[in-house]
């Protein structure tokens, strides 16, 4: 289990103690019955802030997963793109087919090895750089002799802008900041308040008091660990792997040994 694991564990188990800790403390000093007296005024306005906390708290969650998910995609569209213009360089003179593929196979080498790692500490990889201005060389410097060539040099221009765009935006989103401070400020704040008013009912059993107020910190704290594991696709607790540039580095091999083109 990682360190950061660890801390999560440890963040969720804490505000649940601290949960716990300040119904007992709020019980013993005021007494059950004096809490009593705010069941009616602190159960209207606590279903107001419950409310505006619980579409603060979902709508980060699901911007965050959105923003995971999409570079998620985004690799594998990037690898799709690597795939697809090794297959279309079979269509072209066998010296510049071979440039391409060596090209296409140290990149996705590059990628899931070096520039991921890389990623996590918001830079992109040098080498990585130099292998993908390589392969843009040799497109540029190619000439179709044929219109069969012509045909799938244009296809294969397609796909290398669509890796470009791909890669693009894969750098630009591991050096995100995530999400904004005043952000976290405003669903930490709520979540404190919203916990907090929870510790000002009056229950005839404490062992009630102490299950609702937990489970409610226990929920609050899980949904804000998993925002905070996602909100860097390349950097947080979970992260965004290079399996589909693992995949086609798989395919790449089983094509050098059967001499084949990938099929799709």
């Amino acid at each position: 289990m990682s360190v950061a694991w660890l801390w999560g564990i440890l963040l969720v188990g804490t505000l649940v103690m601290l949960a716990v800790a300040g119904t007992l403390l709020v019980r013993r000093r005021f007494g059950v019955e004096t809490l009593k007296l705010n069941n009616e005024v602190a159960g209207f306005i606590y279903a107001v802030v419950g409310v505006l906390y619980a579409v603060l708290l979902g709508f980060t969650a699901i911007i965050v997963w959105e923003r995971f998910d999409n570079a998620q995609a985004g690799a594998d569209h990037e690898a799709n793109a690597l795939a697809d213009l090794y297959r279309n360089a079979q269509a072209f003179p066998d010296d510049v087919r071979r440039d391409i593929e060596t090209q296409i196979r140290a990149y996705a080498d590059v990628v899931a090895e070096k520039e991921w790692e890389a990623m996590a500490r918001r830079k992109p990889s040098p080498e990585a750089w130099e292998v993908y201005n390589h392969l843009w060389r040799i497109y540029h410097q190619f000439q179709p002799q044929t219109d069969h060539e012509r045909i799938w040099f244009t296809q294969s221009l397609a796909m290398l802008n669509e890796l470009s765009d791909q890669r693009r935006l894969r750098l630009l989103n591991s050096r995100s900041d995530g999400i904004p401070d005043v952000i976290w400020v405003a669903l930490i704040g709520a979540g404190v308040v919203t916990i907090g008013f929870s510790l000002l009912f009056g229950t005839k059993s404490a062992w009630a008091h102490i299950l609702m107020t937990s489970s409610l910190a226990l929920t609050i704290a899980l949904v804000l660990f998993s925002i905070m594991a996602l909100e860097q696709p390349f950097a947080g607790v979970t992260r965004v792997e290079p399996d589909s540039f693992r995949q086609v580095i798989r395919i790449f091999d089983e094509l050098s040994r059967s001499g084949g083109a990938p099929s799709h």
